[in-house]
């Protein structure tokens, strides 16, 4: 289970993180790389919800399966409250080479984003806001290995350039 690279998809609500992982994917699956996704949000669908250390837990569970897979290449997109978050995603993860990249756009798009996309007000409010609170950390420089933008480009584009600075296909991908 030692060396397996992950790379975290970070970022506010909206940025894109489920998103690029889905472009990532097909990126690795035309070079024939082995790849997974375990899309935190995904794996913490409960409702009365039991918290954030939810999908953490389920993370580590499911871990062991993931790794034993020769040459993996996982994508994780999530939203890191903070540091000590980071801190319990190693733990989580024994043996990965963490890599965490933070996806971002300006404040207005993100909003607009999670408006368009959430079934009703209820979900849309509540993202607003938490687009609010993502912003105004003041540590996620130390959170971040590196900083994508998302806005004003393609999500092909976006994803290439992520995946040539994580040089997981060992040439650069743009034409």
């Amino acid at each position: 289970m030692d060396n397996v690279d992950v790379l975290v998809l970070h970022g506010s609500p909206g940025a894109g993180k489920t998103t690029l992982a889905r472009v990532i994917s097909e990126i690795l699956r035309e070079a024939d790389l082995a790849y997974g996704v375990i899309d935190m949000d995904e794996i913490s669908i409960v409702h009365p919800s039991p918290g954030r250390s939810f999908a953490r837990e389920n993370l580590t569970a499911i871990w062991p399966r993931y790794a034993a897979v020769p040459g993996l290449r996982l994508l994780l997109p999530t939203v890191l409250a903070d540091e000590q978050e980071l801190v319990l995603l190693r733990a989580a993860l024994p043996g990965a080479n963490l890599t965490v990249c933070e996806l971002t756009a300006p404040e207005a798009v993100l909003k607009e984003r999670v408006t368009a996309r959430e079934p009703n007000e209820f979900w849309r409010e509540g993202l607003r806001r938490w687009v609010d609170v993502f912003h105004a950390r003041d540590d996620r420089h130390r959170i971040r290995d590196f900083l994508v933008s998302t806005h004003e480009r393609s999500e092909e584009d976006a994803a290439r350039e992520i995946v040539d600075k994580l040089g997981w296909l060992g040439y650069s991908s743009r034409p």
